[in-house]
């Protein structure tokens, strides 16, 4: 037998054994309490044991306990809608919560899991619904409606689970997280309820009366949001230790952010502290931190500023009348530029930053702050981004993750935090894993080029991104690269095909071209498009400027460029953009590169 099967029993037969000695539901004797510190008490690892799940089978939220309530204590659980900080859950007032709901009643016995549960509120659906706020592709390039934007800086975008135990004017616990990561702890639960023998079932021993179905799609008439399907509760995954999400069932960026860590190693931009906990970062200093201040210089971290240029000058400050405050929240500030974001059609402003580093384990990680609001200290120097994204890639697996914020409202520069941090992940990454994110902005590659983000330089003068023929793991006219998304299936990733039709051999001989590479972005890199070269100077607009691809222009110039076979590919490409099925294009898979197998977490 392996040390993963025996690690496996193991785990199921301590649960059985903490679910066989609980079939008979009474109170703990009154004691002498206990005396706990602040950490003991408070978060996921709180002497207690206090948990939450969310339930799809009833759509309410679960509070569970290793041990029943004691004597006189009493338990508060609250779904809202607001937004998660780094000090909220420190900061959680459990004595105002007991007055604002009543306590909570266990369902029954121990269930098969080995937990006594709870039954919390119903999830109303206003709620739920924030769980996928951010899948909004408008988020991306700004156009989400003016009054979405406002509602959410108003009321907050997160779908928040808190819970309490009471005893006397003692606090003896309390939580706080979003509900997906809930989500995420009941899925859990399911796989060690069909590992047991549930079926998938969270069942209560001894046939006790209590949830029933077999942990599938939620039953609308149960009280679940109907038309929901995220977070199918399947088993499997478990790889000899802890029950664990998988790429089938994430749902919350947190464990996502797990996920990643397991197949792509650790983010270099992090102290690890613990399980599941880390220092943040400072975007602008590039130095670890924490609440009270900076930890210290990050080894192997490089970062620098995306410098706006305007007549080839970088700028510092805004143009006049366009100056961006803490409530403003824009990609652009400059009348026009040399270069711009495609994001913004071309639009940008001074301040936004751009860092990497490598790990131990050959993967690039990128984390890229922008959208700047000027906190009083000038936009060179603010801490505020509205905007904050981060990619892994593994250039040997192909193996990518990518991350988001919370747009406009996670934007603390200063203490970006880790996404698989459990306590602190939420006060800037969206609660789920957006899908926008791919697609046709990243269909061809992880790291998307241009003039802009290229302007920031490394100490050795290349790139700040990782760039073909600029590293040695990333090889120009390497069409076997690969590339997948970690959850890809289950979070709505999708690649598209590449074009390798050969009249577009001149470009697909460097590099890969779908999705967006084959239109819009295309034309920006070829002086074209008047979405994007209206913001442009007439520096900007130069041939040797407005085209950027390809690299070498040798000869190349605005008499010869249509008929060159740059501008004929560029033709074609762009036939191709607007019908596919056009005899021209041919198509081919993206290489999807190779499974890794996971690092053990440290509880397995």
């Amino acid at each position: 037998m392996n040390s993963s099967a025996s690690r496996s029993i193991a785990l199921l037969l301590a649960l059985a054994a903490a679910a066989g000695g609980a079939l008979v539901h009474c109170a703990a004797p009154a004691q002498e309490e206990e005396e706990l510190t602040e950490d003991e008490i408070t978060g996921v690892n709180n002497k207690l044991g206090l948990g939450l799940r969310f339930d799809e089978k009833s759509g309410a939220v679960q509070a569970t306990l290793k041990k029943d309530l004691r004597e006189g204590e009493q338990l508060f659980v609250r779904v809202r809608r607001g937004k998660l900080t780094l000090k909220s859950q420190k900061e959680l007032d459990c004595k105002a919560l007991a007055t604002q709901v009543a306590p909570v009643q266990a369902l029954g016995k121990r269930e098969v899991t080995g937990k006594t549960v709870y039954q919390g509120p119903k999830v109303d659906r206003s709620v739920f619904d924030l769980v996928h706020l951010f899948d909004d592709a408008r988020w991306a390039d700004n156009s989400i409606p003016a009054a979405t934007r406002d509602e959410v800086k108003q009321l907050g975008p997160d779908p928040i689970v808190e819970a309490c135990i009471i005893r006397g004017n003692t606090v003896r616990a309390k939580l706080q997280t979003n509900l997906v990561y809930a989500w995420d702890q009941g899925t859990k639960d399911v796989q060690v309820a069909k590992a047991l023998g549930g079926g998938g079932s969270l069942r209560f021993m001894n046939g006790d009366g209590g949830l029933e179905g077999d942990g599938g799609e939620p039953d609308p008439d149960a009280g679940a949001p109907e038309g929901e399907s995220d977070g199918g509760l399947e088993g499997g995954g478990n790889n000899g230790g802890a029950p664990r999400i998988t790429e089938d069932n994430v749902s919350s960026q947190i464990e996502y952010g797990q996920l990643c860590v397991e197949q792509l190693g650790e983010i270099p931009f992090f102290k690890k502290l613990g399980p599941g906990k880390y220092d943040t970062f400072d975007c602008r200093d590039l130095v670890g931190t924490n609440e009270e201040g900076v930890t210290g210089p990050i080894p192997g971290v490089e970062g620098a500023g995306i410098p706006a240029m305007v007549d080839g000058v970088q700028q510092t400050k805004c143009s006049p009348g366009q100056e961006l405050g803490m409530d403003d929240e824009s990609y652009g500030c400059l009348d026009k530029a040399d270069h711009g974001m495609y994001l913004a059609t071309g639009k940008t402003q001074p301040g936004p930053m751009v860092v990497t580093a490598k790990n131990d384990q050959g993967t690039h990680w990128l984390l890229l702050c922008r959208k700047v609001s000027d906190d009083g200290n000038g936009m060179m120097k603010t801490k505020t981004f509205n905007d904050v994204a981060m990619i892994g890639h593994n250039p040997a697996t192909g193996r990518t993750c990518f991350f988001q914020n919370s747009i406009g409202t996670g934007r603390d520069g200063a203490h970006v935090p880790h996404p698989a941090d459990v306590e602190k992940s939420t006060s800037m990454w969206s609660s789920s894993v957006q899908s926008y994110c791919s697609g046709s902005c990243h269909a061809s590659d992880p790291f998307v080029h241009s003039p802009w983000i290229d302007g920031a330089k490394r100490a050795n003068g290349k790139p700040i991104v990782p760039k073909m023929g600029e590293l040695s793991d990333f090889l120009v006219s390497n069409a076997e690269a690969p590339y997948s998304i970690i959850g890809a299936d289950k979070l709505g990733f999708k690649l598209p095909k590449q074009l390798v039709s050969d009249e577009v051999g001149a470009c697909s001989n460097c590099h890969r071209l779908s999705g967006n590479t084959l239109g819009k972005f295309a034309n920006w890199a070829t002086g074209t498009g008047d979405d994007y070269y209206a913001n442009i100077t007439e520096f900007g607009k130069q041939f040797n400027n407005s085209h950027w691809m390809p690299p070498r222009l040798d000869g190349l110039t605005a008499d010869n460029w249509a008929t060159s076979k740059y501008g004929r590919a560029l033709e074609v490409m762009k036939t191709c953009s607007s019908n596919e099925n056009d005899p021209l294009c041919i198509w081919a898979d993206v290489p999807r590169g190779r499974f890794v197998n996971p690092t053990p977490r440290p509880n397995d």
